[in-house]
């Protein structure tokens, strides 16, 4: 890879991935299923006609034009790359250790699954679940992790316009209105099911992927960890293969 490529490919994935840490280690660690969900984000983000007003849509055609370049780029570096293939002056690996999981300490009273995986496709908690790699109790406290670095729906809508700082208290009292957030705020008429779902939509996007709390854990290694995402790939992958 020349060191314009590399550029190239830093620049996309800073535009697809703006909150994320781009180096890289990034380049070999993205995965096709999460570039995809990665571009759907931006897109839904950035197009234009998520935009009511006039103002700001010259930005939003710009940038949505950016990311459809990044994920073409992306997308085929992806198809060209090779397993494992260190990037330029990436220290060489020695055939690698990481393809067997790294034994841990299993702690008392947590559920490890013992079996074959399910024949449908699979979130990666849950993947490493049914791999037997973490237990269940880790996946759920994962899942609540990850789901506590959210940033708030308020904040967008009102980043957004959508809503104001006296909208979100009226939304927070409604204690009446059975739901969450956003379906109180559609009860109050304050957001439409689109808008909440463009807000959904990018909260996900800036959300802290869940393999990172496993990491945190000690349960696996970055390289571990980089090995079950590959296998997962394959696994839902066999799994669409086989539908009629």
């Amino acid at each position: 890879m020349s060191p314009r490529q590399e550029v190239e490919l830093l620049d996309a994935c800073r535009i697809l991935f703006p909150t994320a840490e781009i180096n890289r280690k990034f380049l070999g660690y993205i995965q096709p299923e999460g570039l995809k969900n990665a571009y759907r984000n931006r897109a839904w983000e950035c197009h234009p006609d998520a935009c009511d007003e006039i103002v700001g849509k010259t930005e939003r055609v710009e940038l949505f034009r950016r990311s459809v370049e990044a994920y073409k780029l992306l997308n085929s570096f992806l198809k060209e790359r090779k397993p494992d293939l260190p990037l330029r002056h990436a220290r060489p690996q020695r055939k690698p250790a990481f393809h067997r999981p790294v034994p841990v300490k299993r702690p008392e009273n947590e559920q490890y699954y013992i079996g074959p995986k399910p024949s449908i496709e699979l979130k990666l908690g849950l993947y490493l679940y049914y791999s037997g790699v973490v237990s269940y109790q880790s996946v759920v406290q994962a899942l609540i992790w990850q789901r506590s670095l959210r940033p708030p729906l308020g904040d967008f809508a009102c980043q957004w316009g959508w809503l104001n700082e006296k909208d979100v208290s009226a939304i927070l009292a409604s204690t009446e209105i059975v739901g969450s957030f956003g379906e109180r705020a559609i009860a109050l008429g304050l957001l439409t099911q689109s808008q909440l779902n463009l807000i959904l939509l990018h909260q996900r996007s800036r959300q802290q992927p869940i393999g990172n709390y496993f990491i945190e854990q000690n349960l696996l290694t970055e390289l571990t960890l980089r090995h079950h995402l590959r296998e997962l790939d394959k696994h839902n992958k066999q799994v669409r293969d086989s539908r009629p």
